[in-house]
């Protein structure tokens, strides 16, 4: 709400100056073409009626105190020359006298940029027949108000009112869009069905398309979704059956089998062994995909997983070697079976592609808000090309192939499986070559809460 508060209250603001700016000019450019000297002298009228009275009353001193009323009036002055050209007040403006003495006969003068901004002069005539110059000053209203103070608080109630308008706007507009966020964050976590809020989907604006149309989606995935788990469970049922009826049917083939059948029906065995074996791999995979409950999440303390990782590959492996350096131990919350089956991934790729009598290495810091896990061995390591495609199905690199004809199943689904994993558990995972030779896996996992 921040963002777009912020972004409502600028334009608000944006606009009230520029609006503020053009009104000025139009004002400005209105006032110097309409207002001539016939129509500012009608308004000064009664002013020119009134000092002449004045004068032919009571003379030069009446004139004066009546002049000198124009002290209550501060948008108004008024002024008087005699025939001498002397003013009978003792403050005059030096822009009153340039203007009282020009040649421009009675022209009115009209500055709207200035203090004085319309001038306006007549003559008037005593009973002895002197004639006097009236001056009228029209003072600029912002010369009469205390400018700065009005500047200020004119500027404070700007802020206020914007920050109200824009607050209102903004909660009007976000209200929605943060309820539809929090359902697309539910239907990201996998809590389906997802509902959107009934106020959404009734607005008749572009959110209310938005939150129909998310609707929609919704709704259309979580029967796709659906389908697929039902296809996995269909693919493992009708994939697994025809697998264990052949195993079954090998075995009783090996009881009348000759010596020299026997060598086929191995090879049998072990390719349906693979065959099984991928299709683990690859329901594995889609199950990763689909299934987001973390319910059954609990604490683990890493460097007790990493030690159990380390026995169960020595008890597979006696001849391999292994190193664990613990900095800092930590805890993630984590499904035990998954991230386990993922690191032991790891570990085991490490393990085949070590060269003999070297260590598996294994490191475990302790990072703000990460758990980080170095695993690097000590082989030859992987072109620079192929880092990131090894994280693919189905990629091996030239050894792995190779040690597919010696009976290791090199299937290229390991490191794909435990990159999608330590993504299940909102982690990453990645891979380089280290300086001195060999492949090292960089596994980041958040911490579990205290």
């Amino acid at each position: 709400m921040r963002g777009i508060f912020v972004r409502i209250y600028l334009a608000f603001l944006f606009t009230s100056l520029a609006a503020t700016l053009v009104t000025l000019v139009l004002a400005i450019y209105y006032r110097q073409w309409s207002n001539d000297s016939v129509n500012l002298i009608a308004p000064s009228g009664g002013y020119i009626s009134a000092a002449e009275l004045m004068l032919q009353r009571g003379g030069d001193p009446l004139l004066i105190e009546w002049l000198e009323t124009f002290s209550r009036h501060p948008s108004v002055n008024a002024y008087v020359f005699d025939d001498q050209g002397i003013s009978l007040l003792a403050d005059v403006p030096q822009a009153v006298t340039d203007y009282a003495f020009t040649s421009d006969s009675y022209q009115a003068r009209v500055n709207p940029l200035g203090q004085s901004e319309i001038l306006v002069k007549a003559p008037i005539t005593s009973l002895d027949g002197r004639v006097y110059l009236l001056v009228v000053e029209f003072l600029h209203p912002l010369a009469v108000f205390n400018l700065p103070a009005y500047l200020a608080w004119g500027f404070v109630s700007s802020l206020a009112l914007f920050a109200v308008l824009g607050f209102f706007l903004s909660r009007y507009l976000m209200h929605p869009l943060l309820s539809l966020r929090r359902s697309v964050k539910a239907f990201a976590d996998g809590k389906w069905p997802v509902s959107i809020a009934p106020d959404v989907l009734s607005r008749r604006d572009e959110i209310g398309e938005l939150g129909r149309e998310f609707d929609q989606m919704a709704t259309r995935l979580e029967r796709l979704i659906s389908d697929q788990r039902q296809l996995l469970r269909d693919v493992s049922h009708e994939l697994r059956s025809p697998l264990a009826r052949s195993a079954v049917a090998l075995e009783l083939a090996r009881l009348d089998a000759p010596q020299p059948q026997l060598e086929y029906l191995d090879r049998i065995e072990l390719e349906t062994q693979r065959l099984n074996e991928l299709i683990e791999d690859l329901l594995s995979m889609a199950r990763l995909e689909t299934v987001q409950d973390h319910s059954h999440w609990q604490r683990y303390r890493c460097s007790e997983l990493l030690a159990g990782i380390i026995d169960d590959a020595r008890f597979e492996r006696p001849d391999s070697h292994f190193s664990l350096a613990i900095s800092d131990d930590c805890c993630v919350l984590a499904d035990d079976r998954l991230l386990r089956s993922a690191l032991e991934n790891i570990v085991r790729n490490a393990v085949l592609h070590t060269r003999p009598g070297t260590d598996v290495e294994l490191r475990l810091e302790k990072q703000p808000g990460w758990a980080h896990i170095l695993i690097r061995d000590h082989g030859p390591g992987v072109p620079a090309h192929m880092l990131e495609d090894l994280l693919r199905p189905f990629v091996r690199s030239e050894e792995a192939r190779q040690r597919l004809n010696s009976g290791h199943r090199g299937f290229g689904l390991g490191l794909a499986i435990a990159d999608r994993v330590i993504l299940h558990h909102g982690g990453t995972l990645t891979l380089a070559n280290h300086p001195s030779g060999g492949l090292e896996v960089s596994v980041r996992l958040p911490l579990a809460s205290e």
